[in-house]
């Protein structure tokens, strides 16, 4: 059997091709008894509008490119989980691209998108200066997500990190901690240089070392050995993924948390707020940023010349059994 088309939706309700076409179009205007004559012709005929066929009308798709780094680790499908759905409530198709946390990785990513007609960009990752021309190329609107363009072209939607940084390793001092290590992230990512600074600052003379990371599991778990070594009585991690890999490694070791020493997170994930773990941690409000970010990608899609002004949003900390601040 033949699908139906755009056509016979038309000659049902007895209007013209085009009317129908606006009728599925979102930004579509269409008289409302025209619009009620059309919508009943679809439902009698169980009409479904082609995506490829709107797209040559409207010069749209409906897909966005979310570029996602995998070094989130642990709270990586979190993450995906909450674009997805913002997008699908937002009317649009999500196509998926991740890079390793590379730098050099986006310039692969963004030749990706390319061959792919998307409405959009969203991206939770680090760009070089360098890739900025790949990015106008594209002729396609770009919104970041907890990463700053320091040019300012692009616009960002982000939680504060600095001052949250400081806010958590002050508390730690306020609570008694002397000896505090530093569990980074790595250097060329935004987050963890700006999270890093916050961390010496609210230090102070209670810091006692930094060791370096990379966002994962497993590296919290290798660190804990070195650690040990350092005698410190607190160490706070960068994110939560390697502080959940520290718990565990101390366990391993018969170092008890908070009794022999305090570990505390950034992030909020769910994973950390596990009874295994009950971690300390910055909370980002990470679905309420992703919202936004993609409500303001979209006024920017639908609406080119829109200027949007990006957001800067406050988390919090979460107390838990891993450090009793």
């Amino acid at each position: 059997m033949a699908s139906v088309t755009s056509y016979d939706v038309a000659a049902r309700a007895g209007v013209s091709q085009s009317a129908v076409s606006r009728t599925f179009s979102k930004n579509g205007k269409v008289a409302a008894a025209t619009k009620a004559r059309v919508l009943k012709a679809a439902e009698e005929l169980g009409y479904q509008p082609n995506l490829l066929a709107r797209s040559l009308i409207t010069g749209k798709t409906g897909m966005v490119a979310a570029i996602v780094s995998q070094t989130s680790g642990r709270y990586y499908p979190e993450v995906v989980q909450m674009l997805a759905t913002a997008l699908e409530s937002a009317g649009k198709k999500m196509l998926l691209f991740y890079t390793d946390g590379r730098i050099d990785r986006v310039e692969e990513v963004l030749t990706e998108i390319g061959r792919y007609q998307v409405d959009g960009i969203i991206a939770t990752t680090q760009f070089a200066p360098d890739r900025r021309e790949m990015i106008r190329a594209l002729g396609r609107p770009l919104m970041l997500v907890n990463r700053v363009d320091p040019k300012h072209e692009f616009p960002a939607v982000i939680c504060e990190q600095t001052e949250a940084a400081s806010g958590l390793a002050n508390s730690l001092v306020e609570a008694g901690r002397k000896r505090v290590l530093l569990l980074s992230g790595p250097k060329d990512n935004f987050v963890a240089r700006h999270r890093l600074m916050g961390a010496l600052d609210g230090l102070g003379s209670a810091y006692l070392d930094t060791v370096k990371g990379d966002f994962t599991y497993d590296c919290g778990v290798a660190a804990a050995h070195q650690i040990t070594s350092m005698k410190a009585d607190a160490v706070m991690c960068i994110n939560d993924s390697m502080a959940t890999g520290v718990i565990d490694g101390l366990d391993r070791l018969g170092v008890q948390v908070p009794q022999d020493i305090w570990v505390t997170g950034f992030d909020g994930s769910f994973a950390g707020s596990l009874g295994r773990y009950d971690l300390t941690t910055y909370v980002q409000p990470i679905e309420s940023m992703v919202n936004e970010a993609v409500r303001q990608l979209c006024l920017i899609i639908d609406e080119p010349d829109t200027t949007v002004p990006g957001q800067t949003f406050q988390g919090q900390v979460r107390v838990g059994r891993s450090a009793p601040l």
